[in-house]
């Protein structure tokens, strides 16, 4: 019995183990408005569904539980896209300060500055400058910090500068060159990203508007007429599996609208 308990403990422990991403940490509180905002979901739904308290608690409970991970997901995207656009100007003041000819520890120091000014406290870039910035003062290589940067951010681009950026500079290479080609590839990925997000803009929306319709039509004729929708066990199995082919289409629908570069 202790060992279902304890294991029970650290289930929840484990799916509700705060997440870090550049200085930002989603914790309870994020999950805790998530479930909060899915489990009113999933009762509305479960009471245009059911008229029964038991099977209408299991789906706002389900609801609420899906809900805190998409929603602690979600706000872990925005960051990524936030971190992967302000990555640009980045390389940018490193590129400008290489101009300038500055060395390449310098160069990376002056970058640090720059976003520092450019961007609000809590900006992703400037926890992962700061971090790269102090890696360099305590002695580290700077495609070892690029390397520890791009693991904490999990971004691909920063990961591949790193390397090209190492195997440049121990051949002797053009390290401005090497900038600016990494910033130009980044931007264009992050224009395609965009345009690709305006063409499924449409697509997206008649998904969700689509999805939203069934709980609408079924919410009027229970108004109208509650004996139009009995509340027998044939009828509850019905909506149950109906429920469950809603849920499987509609995440199968955003995966195909879903398109990453």
């Amino acid at each position: 019995m202790a060992n279902s308990e304890n294991k029970i403990v650290r289930f929840f422990q484990k799916e509700w183990e705060p997440v870090t991403y550049c200085g930002e940490t989603f914790g309870w509180k994020t999950r805790l408005t998530g479930f909060a905002v899915g489990t009113a979901a999933g009762l509305l739904a479960g009471m245009v569904l059911f008229s029964s308290w038991i099977p209408e608690l299991f789906v706002a409970l389900l609801a609420g539980w899906i809900a805190q991970k998409w929603y602690v997901e979600l706000l872990l995207e925005r960051r990524k896209k936030d971190f992967q656009s302000q990555l640009c100007d980045y390389l940018d003041a490193v590129s400008t300060c290489l101009s300038c000819g500055r060395n390449t520890y310098d160069s990376f120091l002056s970058a640090e500055e720059v976003v520092q000014e450019l961007y609000l406290e809590g900006a992703p870039i400037r926890t992962e400058g700061k971090n790269i910035s102090e890696g360099l003062k305590n002695g580290r290589q700077i495609g070892e910090v690029l390397g520890i940067a791009a693991k904490e951010s999990r971004c691909q681009d920063l990961r591949t500068y790193g390397e090209i950026y190492k195997s440049c500079s121990a051949a002797g290479g053009n390290l401005k060159k090497v900038t600016d080609e990494s910033r130009n590839k980044l931007m264009e990925k992050i224009l395609v990203e965009q345009e690709i997000k305006t063409v499924l803009a449409g697509p997206r929306n008649e998904l969700n508007i689509m999805a939203l319709m069934p709980f609408v039509i079924l919410a009027s004729l229970r108004s109208m007429s509650g004996d139009f929708l009995p509340n027998d066990g044939i009828s509850m199995g019905t909506n149950i599996v109906a429920l469950a082919i809603f849920v499987i289409s509609y995440w199968m629908g955003r995966k195909m609208v879903q398109i990453k570069v």
